[in-house]
């Protein structure tokens, strides 16, 4: 917040153009719900949402933290999946994109960090998808970095959202999963279920930033965005009918993800 803030202030006059404001947010605040690489995204992004910076910075200005809650999630989290082991995490609140964008990445060596926006308050099933994205990368050994196997992100994503409907029971699928889609996106995937799933199989061991970026921002193999999230929905809930269990799906190891994924996903 308070390097947000003073790249604001910095900013926010008539003599700073679209270049120099760019430039003030590299030097003074360069933080973004997106990858490490995407200067060009987080530049858009900038540009689109200055507007509302100038139009909501009191309310920025007088935010203060609610952490109400998230240490019972994460007790419960750690239950369902059944770790022991003491997780250390970092939260960090930031000024986003008014887009409700919260994400988990490494802190440091040893510990993670759970990022919330501030512009908007984040739900509890925010919260808890992304503790769960946290504590499943203690059970499964996961380093939490964005190039990883794309069979890899479908399970995190997949465990996230199920973990989150059965710990938040009682809404529309849609609340789960709709975030940062259109209305009606999970209705026309399911109408493409066989294609979204097979279309993901060849792409499974891939761990390129261009095609995770293809299965989270772009529109996948078969023409819908987020179709990894999709897939990892499906794919969890048909484990776990199955008779799997989040502890099991949770303790596989990164070096056997892969195949696991090719051999249950279809």
């Amino acid at each position: 917040m308070p390097k947000f803030l003073n790249f604001f202030d910095r900013a926010n006059n008539s003599h700073t153009d679209e270049t120099e404001r760019w430039r003030l947010w590299k030097e003074h605040y360069n933080f973004a719900a997106l990858p490490p690489g995407y200067d060009q995204q987080a530049r858009s992004q900038l540009n689109q949402t200055w507007p509302e910076y100038q139009s909501n910075i009191e309310r920025i200005r007088s935010w203060e933290p609610d952490q109400t809650g998230i240490g019972k999630f994460y007790d419960e989290i750690k239950t369902l999946l059944g770790s022991e082991a003491d997780i250390p995490a970092v939260i960090v609140f930031f000024v986003g994109t008014f887009d409700n964008n919260a994400f988990t990445a490494p802190y440091d060596e040893h510990r993670s960090m759970l990022c919330l926006p501030v512009e908007h308050q984040w739900s509890d099933i925010i919260i808890v998808h992304e503790l769960t994205h946290i504590v499943h990368a203690e059970t499964a050994s996961l380093d939490m970095s964005w190039e990883r196997p794309v069979a890899e992100l479908v399970l995190q994503e997949g465990l996230a959202l199920q973990v989150t409907k059965h710990l938040i029971p009682k809404k529309s699928d849609e609340d789960y999963i709709e975030i940062g889609v259109e209305k009606g996106w999970l209705q026309k995937c399911r109408e493409d279920r066989t294609k979204i799933l097979e279309g993901i199989l060849p792409y499974l061991s891939d761990s390129r930033s261009e095609t995770i970026e293809k299965f989270t921002f772009g529109t996948g193999a078969s023409g819908h965005r987020r179709e990894a999230y999709y897939a990892g929905w499906e794919f969890v809930r048909s484990q776990l009918e199955k008779g799997s269990t989040f502890k099991q799906l949770a303790s596989i190891k990164r070096k056997d993800i892969p195949d696991y994924l090719k051999n249950n996903l279809v």
